[in-house]
């Protein structure tokens, strides 16, 4: 349980937005930072066995000061797409949803379906639907945009709560003068704190 406090100076957040892409996109767009992965918080040992904990980087007491909780930095600039190997042929890739064929997969599984007699065919419509019950953004990536970190620390009933957000920007159109980011959510991670 966290101190009653700590509670009371943090905001409280909004609920979970769902969007997820690949660690592995996350790690290329944060791994040529020479700080770490986020700011606000930082890892320690387990005192009472293996593993980490996440606490915030300056401590539990710092979480009063609105500077400790949050923060906003540009990651890095995309720049123009250069093959499959490329980080942004793998960011729209992601952002599209990942490289699953659901109607492909429907058919392939029916012709399954009618040799196995029905199980193959119930299994196939199953997963079809789940499937194309993905959602998938309808934004891609293009060159010149940009991708951005938010941090926030905040809570959630008694547990304090970081979420990391990534964005993707368009320069030219995403903040229109104003100070703050506007883009597209297109990740979103939450770790409880131990403080």
């Amino acid at each position: 349980m966290a101190d009653t406090k700590i509670l009371a100076s943090l905001q409280e957040l909004q609920n979970d937005s769902g969007k997820r892409i690949s660690d592995s996109i996350i790690t290329r767009m944060t791994r040529s930072m020479t700080r770490a992965r986020y700011q606000l918080i930082r890892s320690r040992n387990n005192p009472s066995g293996a593993g980490f904990l996440p606490e915030p980087t300056n401590g539990a007491s710092s979480l009063s000061n609105a500077k400790n909780t949050q923060s906003i930095r540009k990651l890095m600039t995309v720049s123009p797409a250069t093959g499959e190997d490329g980080f942004t042929f793998s960011l729209n890739t992601a952002l599209l949803g990942g490289k699953s064929y659901p109607i492909l997969n429907a058919v392939l599984g029916t012709a399954a379906g009618a040799v196995s007699m029905g199980a193959g065919l119930l299994f196939t419509v199953a997963s079809t639907a789940l499937s194309l019950a993905q959602t998938s953004q309808r934004v891609l990536a293009r060159s010149g945009d940009e991708l951005w970190q938010v941090e926030e620390i905040g809570k959630k009933e008694s547990r304090i709560i970081h979420v990391g957000s990534y964005f993707l920007v368009d320069p030219y159109r995403g903040r229109g003068g104003q100070s703050r980011i506007k883009g597209w959510l297109i990740h979103e991670e939450r770790t409880e704190l131990d403080v």
